[in-house]
């Protein structure tokens, strides 16, 4: 399942290139600041700043190394904080369809989030880009993440201070071709399904590891007869 979302993440790639990185007429179209396509971009805070210990569970407090490299978000690597402080921190509370981008430590690390890491919180390693859907479909945006249409620009404005940081200025300024009418309508039709796909394969690895990780240890204490399993 992991290859299948290797070869569905090469898919939007692919198609992202021909109608963007090599399509001579990306130029004509309108160019407009990230800032201007979302709803919010926002960072968020560590809860000890604030005088609030992490606790053993409750929400879901996403770091940036629960960002992984293939663009799913690892549950094994969520700390978690209780409703108080979750609501001290409305400011960085997720959404579904945000994007989590990783702006210091592994810089440039990105997923798009759905509904089975809520409720999340995170802390200021990570942006938060939520798309304004009055304008712009969260799909579109994070395609272009995962175009790689952000590098170079990104790259050239890494600010270097004890570690390498990306301040949320730099997030908000990345232009962004603005494709209109029917263009639009077709390019969300080859690049939604191909989206959400890979979004319910992560959800059915996590599923898959959840299970193997109850079953396995009684099956090597021998609790469990495997016999005994209906697979």
């Amino acid at each position: 399942m992991v290859n299948v979302n290797d070869n569905l993440l090469h898919q939007i790639r692919a198609i992202f290139k021909r109608w963007f990185t090599d399509n001579p007429e990306v130029d004509s179209l309108t160019q407009v600041p990230l800032a201007d396509l979302c709803a919010v971009i926002t960072k968020g805070t560590t809860p000890t700043t604030l005088g609030k210990p992490f606790v053993s569970e409750g929400i879901n407090f996403i770091k940036a190394e629960s960002i992984q490299e293939n663009h799913s978000i690892d549950n094994k690597k969520f700390a978690y904080i209780d409703d108080e402080t979750n609501n001290l921190l409305k400011r960085s509370i997720i959404s579904a369809g945000d994007i989590v981008f990783t702006i210091a430590g592994s810089l440039g690390r990105f997923a798009i989030v759905d509904d089975s890491v809520l409720p999340a919180n995170t802390n200021q390693a990570v942006a938060i880009i939520r798309a304004d859907e009055s304008k712009i479909t969260p799909e579109y945006l994070y395609s272009f993440f995962l175009g790689n249409w952000h590098n170079d620009y990104y790259t050239k404005r890494i600010q270097q201070a004890v570690q390498a940081n990306l301040s949320l200025g730099t997030i908000k300024s990345l232009p962004i071709p603005v494709l209109s009418g029917q263009s639009m309508f077709e390019y969300l039709e080859l690049i939604t399904p191909l989206i959400a796909m890979t979004k319910s394969n992560e959800q059915e690895i996590t599923r898959l590891a959840q299970l193997r990780d109850t079953l396995l240890p009684q099956l090597m204490s021998g609790e469990l007869d495997a016999s005994s399993l209906d697979i």
